[in-house]
């Protein structure tokens, strides 16, 4: 099985990465919605009615995993809400709507 480092040198296995990125993503997006009433990407600020939203990594998964740094990936400081058009954009992506 896959494991990463993280910045104090513990391993940590992929599944873990993948349940503790997947908790961070809710609570961003739950933080945001107790603050603001409602999603919204933080680019441009469209909501969740009028775009689809996605949560994007500002260091992204697979940049730390490799250098080292793996709890990034579930940091929710290192994720941000924005519209499928804005992560796009940001990561030169080719998401399907």
């Amino acid at each position: 099985m896959n494991t990463y480092s993280k910045s104090n040198g513990e391993r940590v296995p992929q599944k873990e990465v993948d349940r503790l990125t997947r908790e961070a993503k809710l609570q961003k997006l739950q933080k945001q919605l107790d603050e603001h009433g409602y999603n919204f990407c933080e680019e441009c600020g469209i909501n969740e009615i009028h775009a689809i939203l996605d949560c994007s990594h500002d260091v992204s998964v697979k940049k730390a995993k490799e250098s080292g740094r793996s709890e990034l990936c579930w940091d929710v400081n290192n994720i941000t809400i924005l519209c499928r058009e804005h992560h796009q954009i940001k990561d030169g992506l080719n998401l399907q709507k």
